[in-house]
């Protein structure tokens, strides 16, 4: 062999050939949906947040919204919440009750939520069902027109397999469906969803727990329940209490009688009177029509809003549409107003008014060509309501009474905690209703009650003495868990109306405290403005300096001028006027550093 190398020497850069381009990123489908610049938001927010559409059934679309935990977004729990309606959205919960960002009064900017469920885990708010929202269905695909609690079910499976397919970190997770109001059907019939999928191998999930807010488990105990707390909450006359009592055995009490014998409901969840007769006229009144037909708040007995035209009221929908959707609207007024800084947080008033504009804020904003941009909504998409109307009118009610659907989640034997919540002053899906439910699943399977009811408070910090929030009693059968709380002085929407002891329960529900009083930990300080919303700085008007030049000789004088005392002290300034501009001052200050607090 020669021994020679026979390796090229390296040729000089002028003739090298060109180097490879890089290899480009990959663009996943969480990269497309992260919102990078939400318009109108007054602060920096300090999570991320994700806005998109998830696949359902074929030609179906579902909007989601997805904000990080502002905690440990990446081991905290993944939640997902569904509003009612049925054809509510969800992000009517997201804008108006625990969501981190609210709608100020003019419709085009953001304020913060301090109570937001976001603080203790990711939030997964879904639109459902198709044409719901920003929701939207493609007729060249699917034509279908039918809607029912079945069909809602599988398309919200389906479109949280695609979120979990497109966010695979979350598979792991404890996971908990929640909802409220019609949420009462979805949610269970959707959990039950899962579970059958998941023990299936069809679906990758940690689901560990369901939670329902103020839900119709029970349409025919809701009817029930309804005569008697219209009754105790002066709604009801005594003479018309008394003309029920012919329609009950005589071996029932009239507060556990049960009235639907008499009715009717129909697939829209209306109640009607099964023939001409007093019994079933007066149950059809009193238990249904005197709930939805009272100028009364049906939300909350006690929340009014004393602005309210006609002009500026929802359209009126059928009966039971309204579930889920408040139908007071206010025309909001124009110009941006911090309506962070007047929240009152320390008592029980209405937040500045928030229930009364909260909704006719919440579509203008999200209506705003930047916004819909901003969220990733295509052009086509019709302009955002809170509810469907037409979807309503249309909608199959499968489910009066969701016992069925509980029974089959206890017969799987899969492990499930469940949070069973009421505001105790809604008539639309009242506490007496969603308690006899849970009581009948007590009775019907023996299930041991593992905490008598007692009351449960809340506690914004150490420093702060406790308050009465509600009442706590839980129970267990086998595989399931059930906490059945009250939450005092709230209507329908509770974070709305107790916004920090709803964050509290819930905190506690994931923990699965032992008690419910446990505080929270989280702080309740608004981030700060940012500079182009500040309100205009004030500075106090202090006093013009003395004059550095001297004072003038005093002019000469023939005039006898009477001596002064070799002992007198000299002049002394007023005490009064200098302390005046002093308090004045510390005054200013202490008003000035009471406003900042607020920001």
């Amino acid at each position: 062999m020669t021994g020679y190398n026979v390796n090229r020497a390296p040729l000089l850069p002028q003739y090298a050939p060109p180097s490879p381009p890089p290899c480009r990123p990959t663009i996943t489908y969480k990269d497309t949906d992260f919102v990078a610049d939400l318009p109108g938001l007054t602060y920096t927010p300090n999570f991320k947040h994700y806005s998109g559409y998830l696949k359902a059934s074929p030609g179906n679309n579902l909007h989601y919204w997805l904000v990080e935990s502002q905690s440990t977004p990446s081991s905290d729990p993944l939640i997902l919440w569904l509003n009612g309606g049925p054809g509510c959205s969800s992000l009517g919960g997201f804008m108006t009750e625990h969501g981190p960002f609210r709608p100020n009064p003019d419709g085009t900017t953001l304020f913060e939520n301090v109570y937001s469920w976001n603080k203790k885990a990711n939030v997964l708010y879904l639109e459902g069902p198709r044409n719901v929202g920003f929701s939207y269905q493609d007729r060249s695909i699917n034509n279908d027109t039918v809607y029912n609690d079945d069909r809602t079910a599988w398309d919200n499976f389906l479109a949280l397999k695609d979120f979990f397919a497109n966010y695979p970190e979350y598979s792991t997770r404890d996971f908990y469906v929640t909802g409220e109001s019609y949420g009462g059907v979805y949610v269970p019939t959707l959990t039950r969803v899962l579970i059958q999928q998941i023990q299936a191998n069809n679906l990758t999930a940690n689901l560990v727990g369901m939670v329902v807010g103020n839900g119709e488990l029970s349409e025919l105990q809701q009817i029930n329940s309804a005569v008697d707390y219209l009754y105790f909450h002066g709604m009801e006359g005594k003479n018309e209490w008394d003309e029920l009592k012919a329609c009950c055995d005589s071996s029932t009490t009239l507060a556990y009688c049960d009235f639907t014998k008499w009715i009717h409901l129909d697939s829209a969840g209306n109640a009607n009177p099964i023939d001409n007769s007093t019994c079933a006229r007066k149950v059809a009144q009193l238990g249904f029509l005197r709930v939805w037909t009272t100028l009364n708040d049906v939300y909350n007995i006690y929340q009014d809003c004393y602005q309210q035209t006609a002009a500026s009221v929802k359209s009126i929908r059928k009966l039971r549409s309204w579930l889920s959707a408040d139908p007071k609207i206010r025309a909001a007024p124009p110009g941006f107003i911090d309506q962070g800084s007047l929240m009152n947080w320390a008592s029980t008033d209405a937040f500045g008014a928030f229930p009364c504009y909260m909704d006719s804020a919440t579509e203008n904003y999200l209506n705003l060509p930047e916004v819909r941009a901003a969220l990733h909504i295509p052009t086509q998409v019709p302009h955002w309501t809170d509810c469907n109307d037409d979807m309503n009118a249309n909608y199959l009610q499968q489910h009066n009474d969701t016992t069925s659907v509980f029974d089959d989640m206890i017969a799987s034997g899969y492990k499930l905690r469940m949070l069973i919540y009421n505001g105790d002053v809604d008539t639309a899906c009242n506490f007496l209703g969603d308690e006899w439910f849970v009581e009948a699943l007590k009775t019907k399977y023996g299930m041991a009650v593992t905490t008598a009811r007692h009351p449960w408070f809340f506690q914004e910090d150490a420093k702060y003495i406790l308050q009465l929030a509600g009442y706590r009693k839980s129970f267990s059968y086998k595989n399931i868990t059930i906490d059945l709380v009250t939450v005092k002085g709230a209507g329908h929407f509770v974070p709305t109306d107790r916004p920090g002891p709803a964050l509290q329960m819930l905190t506690n529900f994931i923990n699965n405290a032992a008690n419910y009083t446990t505080m929270t930990g989280y702080s309740a300080a608004s981030a700060p403005l940012l500079p182009k919303y500040l309100p205009p700085s004030t500075s106090p008007v202090c006093p013009s300096p003395a004059p550095t030049t001297p004072a003038p000789p005093a002019p000469t004088t023939t005039a006898t001028v009477t001596p002064t005392s070799a002992t007198s002290a000299p002049a002394k300034p007023d005490a009064a006027a200098s302390f005046v501009p002093f308090v004045g001052t510390m005054i200013i200050a202490y008003l000035l550093t009471f406003a900042l607090s607020f920001f």
